[in-house]
């Protein structure tokens, strides 16, 4: 009994130990995570967005048409201007969102599904917990989706978007005109997933987004917590599944699926974007 208490008594002082030095260690990332200063002008992020959703990706028609949903174009673009429209050296490429909502929409279609339970790491700006909340709200399908990152919701912060040309936003301002869709679905949880997580307490998670640190060990981490909530047929979707960049999500990932019953499909965009949708068996 004493030792037990002892045990516990260290334990819960070494996770305090721990969000203190996380809360120190992310302060000054917290106060400009994305840049400190304006990147572009509004012209310039529109351009950006006018050559992205230009670009063609017939392997996402594919899954679309193979999963029978899509989500509506008009929709997603509006939503990527104010998100996902960055400056940045890489390519912009937000096609995860219509991966996110075709598959989420299949698998909310089964008649058993009347209340799905989401999770999600690595919220960012809000573009994919937005396009899982669409397809939510599309089927008319009750839902929760609980969303972590180390970003704080309520504090004014430049994004690196177009919204940053009227100073700087709290991520709830940044997506206020989708307020109806963030109060019916959204939960955002601020800090990081390993210390939080605990904060979910859905017996079931139905469909998992894991996006947060790009590690071997921060992926098996969230993978072991969400496989203990997830019956045959509910489904994790791992973004950057990209060898050349992340070679650790991929170890993680393809163990994951040869060690632990969940099948892989893989969908590639070039060498500088990939994505698993894994389905537990």
């Amino acid at each position: 009994m004493i030792l037990n208490r002892l045990r516990y008594l260290q334990d819960n002082y070494a996770l305090k130990l721990l969000r203190i030095i996380d809360s120190i260690a992310y302060r000054p990332f917290y106060r400009a995570p994305f840049t400190k200063d304006l990147k572009a002008t509004a012209d310039q992020y529109k351009a950006i967005w006018k050559e992205a959703i230009n670009s063609r990706y017939p392997q996402i028609d594919s899954f679309e048409t193979a999963h029978g949903a899509a989500i509506n174009t008009d929709w997603l673009n509006q939503l990527a201007l104010q998100t996902q429209v960055v400056v940045k050296d890489s390519e912009i490429c937000f096609q995860h969102g219509r991966l996110l909502y075709a598959a989420l929409a299949e698998y909310i279609r089964s008649p058993a599904i009347s209340h799905v339970n989401i999770l999600e790491t690595g919220t960012a700006r809000g573009f994919s917990s937005l396009c899982m909340a669409k397809a939510l709200d599309d089927a008319k399908v009750s839902g929760k989706i609980t969303t972590f990152d180390i970003l704080p919701h309520d504090q004014p912060i430049l994004w690196n978007c177009i919204a940053d040309i009227d100073g700087p936003k709290s991520r709830a301002e940044l997506l206020l005109e989708y307020e109806p869709l963030l109060e019916k679905y959204l939960v955002f949880i601020q800090g990081d997933s390993k210390l939080q997580h605990k904060k979910v307490h859905s017996h079931r998670i139905h469909f998992a987004f894991l996006d947060g640190a790009h590690t071997f060990d921060d992926v098996m981490f969230e993978f072991g917590f969400v496989e203990n909530k997830q019956l045959p047929g509910d489904i994790i979707f791992f973004d950057d599944y990209t060898p050349k960049l992340f070679p650790g999500i991929v170890a993680g990932v393809d163990e994951i699926c040869a060690q632990s019953n969940y099948s892989k499909e893989v969908i590639s965009i070039g060498d500088q974007r990939g994505y698993v949708l894994a389905i537990k068996q």
